[in-house]
C-alpha cells in the first residue's frame, strides 16, 4: 500500500519558522514580477537575522529584508527597483559593509545552483571568461582546464540554499505546485530543485483532482515541497502573469521613500510592521479599488 502523501497546508507564520537565522534563501522575484512577498513581509517581522539571500535579480522584498536589518549576504547577478531606478536600502547598506553582495553573471549563477540540484560538487560554464569577474570569488568561480579538450573553462561551486521560498498560481494540500502558464520562470525552476526545503505561497489552494485534470501546469512536484500557503495576491505589489500586474502606484511610493533611511523605515512601519494580517495590509495598500486596478494590464 503506498505511504499517504501528508498535508502541507500552513500559514504564513508557520511557514516563516521554517527559516531560521543564519539560512541562504533562494527567495523569487525579477524586478517588478512575481515574488512571494506576503511571505517576505512575515520574516521581516519575525525578526530574522543574518540571512544569505539568493536571486537571479533582487528588487523591492529583497530591499525590504535589508532595509529591516535581516541580510548579511546577497548573491546574486543585480539588484535594482526595475523602471523605478535604485535599490537604494540595497545600496546604503553595501557601501556601509553591513551588507556583502556576491556578484556573479547569470549563468555563473545557474551553474551553481543546477550543480546543487544535480547533486555535483560542481558544473562549468564559458561566461565570465575574460572579465574581472572570476576573481570576485575564487572560492567559489575559477578556471580549470577541460580534461578532453584542454580548452578553458570556468568551474562554478554547487550552491544549495537552505531554503527557496516562490509564490505560484495553485496547489493542492500535498505540495503539487501548479504555473499558469507552465513554468517558464528560471528561479521558479531551478531554486526548489537546488534547495533543502522549498516552502511555496499560492494564490489558491484546489484538490488534488483539479491539479490532475492539468498535468502539465505542474512545475514543482509534492515531494519537493515542505509548506503550501494560501495567499491571495501574495505577490503583491509584483505581478502574477497573467492574474494581476505589478502596483505601480506602491513601488514609487516606495522607491521615493527608500531615498532616506528615514523614509524607508516609515514605508516599513506603514506597511510591514503595521498590518496583522495580509487582509489588512491589502486594505491599507488600497482594498479593493487597488485589486481592481491591478487586475487590469497596463
Amino acid at each position: 500500500m503506498a505511504a499517504k502523501k501528508a498535508d502541507k497546508v500552513m500559514t504564513l507564520t508557520e511557514a516563516a519558522t521554517l527559516v531560521r537565522d543564519g539560512d541562504t534563501v533562494a527567495l523569487q522575484g525579477m524586478g517588478t514580477q512575481m515574488s512571494p512577498l506576503a511571505l517576505v513581509r512575515e520574516l521581516i517581522r519575525a525578526g530574522k537575522r543574518d540571512l544569505t539571500i539568493v536571486m537571479i535579480v533582487g528588487g523591492i522584498g529583497l530591499d525590504w529584508l535589508i532595509a529591516a536589518g535581516c541580510v548579511r549576504r546577497v548573491i546574486a547577478i543585480i539588484v535594482h527597483l526595475d523602471e523605478f531606478g535604485m535599490a537604494h536600502a540595497f545600496r546604503r547598506a553595501v557601501e556601509a559593509g553591513e551588507v556583502v553582495m556576491e556578484e556573479y553573471s547569470e549563468h555563473q549563477l545557474l551553474s551553481r545552483l543546477l550543480a546543487g540540484a544535480y547533486g555535483l560538487p560542481f558544473l562549468v560554464t564559458r561566461a565570465g571568461l575574460g572579465t574581472d569577474l572570476l576573481a570576485l570569488h575564487p572560492e567559489t568561480t575559477r578556471i580549470i582546464a577541460c580534461p578532453f579538450t584542454g580548452q578553458e573553462v570556468v568551474a562554478c561551486r554547487a550552491l544549495v540554499p537552505d531554503v527557496a521560498i516562490l509564490h505560484a498560481h495553485r496547489a493542492d494540500r500535498y505540495g503539487n505546485v501548479q504555473f499558469f502558464p507552465k513554468p517558464i520562470w528560471l528561479d521558479a525552476d531551478v531554486f526548489p530543485r537546488a534547495a533543502k526545503k522549498v516552502i511555496v505561497t499560492v494564490e489558491e489552494i484546489v484538490e488534488n483532482e483539479e491539479i490532475r485534470r492539468t498535468p502539465i501546469h505542474t512545475g514543482i512536484p509534492y515531494f519537493k515541497v515542505d509548506a503550501v500557503v494560501e495567499v491571495p495576491y501574495g505577490a503583491h505589489p509584483c505581478s502574477l502573469y497573467p492574474f494581476y500586474a505589478f502596483d505601480r502606484a506602491l513601488f514609487q511610493e516606495y522607491a521615493t521613500a527608500s531615498r532616506t533611511a528615514e523614509g524607508t523605515r516609515a514605508f516599513l512601519d506603514r506597511y510591514v510592521y503595521g498590518p496583522t494580517t495580509h487582509a489588512e495590509y491589502l486594505q491599507r495598500v488600497g482594498g479593493a479599488e487597488m485589486l481592481l486596478r491591478i487586475r487590469k494590464w497596463e
